[in-house]
């Protein structure tokens, strides 16, 4: 008897110190709310984990940088871009599950993958929790726990990563008809300090045996750019950090939010017809989304060109989805580009809403042209441009405006600056940094204008631009210039060319992207037609036919310019990146870096 008792006990000593729990999948996802690719592709990996049950992995999906317009990127950049260089690759949609080798979504992350790491075993367990003093106070607590007889310190730092469990817009926020994104990286916490920024996670030591680390943070500056505040959970996820190898990882439920209030709300502006119509009148619709608060007061304003906001209040009583359209008087907007902002400034007499920001409201662009004319001669050669906040690409000329679709990004429509994209002097006949980039080879159909400022002509009235085109095989990318006199009401075509009839030199699949001196053109065209007139409209409409690359310099009205005058319109430079530009690939959204 009491030798069996001792065999029983040491099998029990054994068993503990050796004792492993079942590992959760980890799985972290790199897409792009621009990436063609990927809205083909994620309704397939949503699929595998719905079925898979959602309880059973923890999920972060990485918002890039690349290949086009993202917010949720632009919102909070770095954490993306620090998984990116963890794990060295350059293309989405991508997946890694468990921190191993990065591919496609569902070639990682299938029915059968996922089972097979769910059986997967590990001495390491995960408990998180969050809990919300207020609707801007939230306390993260988490243990890992040693489960097994003896210290352990394979894993040897720990990642704390905020997300948004569902981020829903009212129309796709990027180019790829993506309007639903699911756990969403919205900022990184370091563990033990609660600081943002915690790229890098924080250190997790050795854990002894049959022992817990706690750790346990509050944060009370919540990232302005979230979306819906009852949508925030933590990923808690340890690795490696040489061999990148995931141990355990765990997430927090939802939890209710004590005094938040569930609403939304849209905005709809109605704008003058046409570049010289000013008028616009702004409406919001607001819906009461809460199940037990009435709302009696929503305070709204827009601004035009961050102007002194214009306020409108409601005051009434909406219960649960009941509606209200809260109208703004009507106003004018200015010459030139203008940002109109909607947001809501207040519900109940506070901001304890789901929405921390502007509930639901993007900012709208409206061009316009300026209301007098500009006396010719008039030179542009990209030398006053000025950055876009936040942005290392620009739309902004004084001159002239981006007339586009806003599915065509800054940078694969936009003003270019060759040294800082590591490509050389890009101006026209390489007499200066700087020119228009408009990438055909990223564009797979549409147009996109620049559209010249009202001008005031004299006599011997000429346009002139360079160009340098190549084709990518035998597309017929087109480039037109069109004369309005009516404020755009009617155009006249005096220039237009498409295929090898604009192309300045051979073709080539290989992305066109600095142009030699010898490659460019210049294009003088005849005006004198509209001699002595005021309000002249020059548009230059570029039209994609999926090709090459186009580059546009040196526009030069009223003024006959030879190819050495050219070079004096160039100037002050805007320094820009190639970062973010996409390469053609079957099924992969690529970044040239």
């Amino acid at each position: 008897m009491k030798r069996k008792l001792l065999t029983i006990l040491a099998f029990a000593g054994i068993t503990a110190l050796y004792a492993q729990v079942q590992q959760t999948p980890m799985i972290e996802h790199f897409t792009q709310a621009s990436c063609g690719p990927c809205a083909n592709q994620n309704p397939q990996l949503k699929t595998t984990l719905t079925n898979f049950g959602d309880a059973n992995y923890v999920r972060v999906s990485h918002q890039t940088s690349w290949p086009g317009v993202d917010p949720m990127n632009s919102a909070f950049p770095s954490g993306p871009q620090a998984r990116v260089i963890y794990y060295s690759f350059n293309g989405v949609p991508a997946t890694s599950m468990n921190g191993g080798a990065t591919g496609p979504p569902n070639t990682i992350v299938t029915s059968s993958s996922i089972n097979n790491a769910a059986s997967n075993t590990t001495p390491y367990d995960i408990t998180a929790t969050q809990s919300w003093a207020s609707a801007s106070e939230v306390t993260v607590n988490i243990d890992v726990t040693n489960v097994t007889g003896e210290a352990i310190s394979s894993a040897d730092r720990i990642f704390v990563t905020m997300v948004e469990n569902e981020v829903t817009y009212a129309s796709a926020p990027g180019s790829n008809g993506e309007t639903s994104f699911e756990y969403v990286m919205r900022q990184m916490y370091n563990a033990s300090t609660g600081a943002a920024n915690a790229t890098s996670g924080s250190a997790l030591g050795s854990i002894p045996a049959m022992s817990t680390t706690n750790f346990n943070f509050t944060i009370t500056n919540l990232p302005s750019h979230l979306r819906d505040k009852s949508q925030v959970s933590f990923a808690v996820y340890i690795q490696n950090n040489a061999t990148k190898q995931m141990y355990q990882a765990g997430k927090t439920d939802l939890v209710d939010i004590p005094g938040l209030i569930s609403v939304s709300a849209a905005s709809t502006s109605v704008i003058g017809a046409g570049y010289c119509n000013y008028d616009i009148s702004t409406n919001i619709e607001f819906t009461n989304n809460d199940t037990d608060a009435t709302v009696t007061e929503v305070i709204a304003e827009y601004a035009i060109n961050d102007g002194t906001p214009i306020q409108q209040t409601f005051t009434g009583s909406l219960s649960t989805g009941q509606s209200t359209d809260i109208t703004f008087p009507a106003s004018t907007l200015n010459g030139g580009t203008n940002v109109v902002s909607v947001q809501i400034v207040s519900v109940n007499g506070s901001q304890n809403w789901a929405i921390p920001g502007a509930i639901s409201i993007a900012d709208k662009t409206y061009n316009k042209l300026n209301t007098t004319g500009i006396d010719a001669p008039i030179f542009e050669g990209m030398e006053n441009a000025i950055f876009t906040p936040g942005s290392v690409f620009s739309r902004d000329l004084s001159t002239a405006f981006f007339d586009v679709n806003a599915s065509i990004p800054e940078n694969q429509f936009g003003i270019l600056d060759g040294p800082s994209a590591g490509v050389g002097a890009i101006g026209g006949f390489a007499n200066s940094n700087r020119s228009i980039y408009v990438s055909f080879y990223n564009i797979q159909s549409g147009t996109m204008n620049l559209v010249m400022q009202k001008a005031n002509l004299g006599t011997g009235s000429q346009l002139s631009f360079s160009h340098s085109y190549r084709q990518y095989q035998t597309e017929n990318d087109r480039l037109e210039v069109f004369v309005s006199t009516d404020c755009g009401n009617t155009w006249t075509s005096v220039f237009n060319k498409a295929g090898t009839n604009l192309a300045t030199l051979p073709s080539s699949i290989t992305p066109f992207l600095q142009p030699s001196a010898e490659d460019w053109a210049t294009n003088p065209i005849d005006l004198s037609a509209y001699d002595s007139m005021d309000d002249v409209v020059i548009r230059f409409q570029a039209t994609s036919a999926y090709g090459n690359n186009l580059f546009l310099d040196d526009i030069a009205l009223n003024t006959t310019l030879s190819i050495n005058d050219i070079s004096a319109i160039n100037a002050v430079k805007v320094s820009v990146s190639l970062d973010g530009v996409m390469v053609r690939s079957q099924g992969l959204c690529s970044v040239r870096a």
